[in-house]
């Protein structure tokens, strides 16, 4: 059986291991701005994603978590006021 080469990873390439929650946060937060299923959860790794940031600050992500606090919470506003709209026309 031949067996593939082992990868070899470079000292100086300042390699970050990644930020999960920031990861999530992103993805999270792009669909609910196409779906707007996934705004709260988006907004929860969000917040994850930033703790995890300032714990381990090698991991980065920022900017990451906040496009999915920022997506998130931009769906669920818009949603809410989907809703409360719905109501009052329901009731006029």
């Amino acid at each position: 059986m031949i067996r593939p080469p082992a990868v070899v990873v470079p000292e100086d390439l300042n390699y970050f291991p990644p930020n999960p929650d920031a990861l999530w946060a992103y993805y999270l937060g792009i669909a609910s701005l196409l779906c707007g299923i996934t705004g709260i959860p988006a907004i929860v790794m969000g917040i994850r994603g930033l703790r995890y940031a300032k714990l381990h600050p090698e991991a980065r992500g920022e900017v990451h978590a906040w496009v999915g606090i920022i997506g998130g919470a931009l769906t669920v506003l818009c949603v809410f006021m989907l809703i409360i709209g719905v109501v009052i026309s329901a009731c006029l």
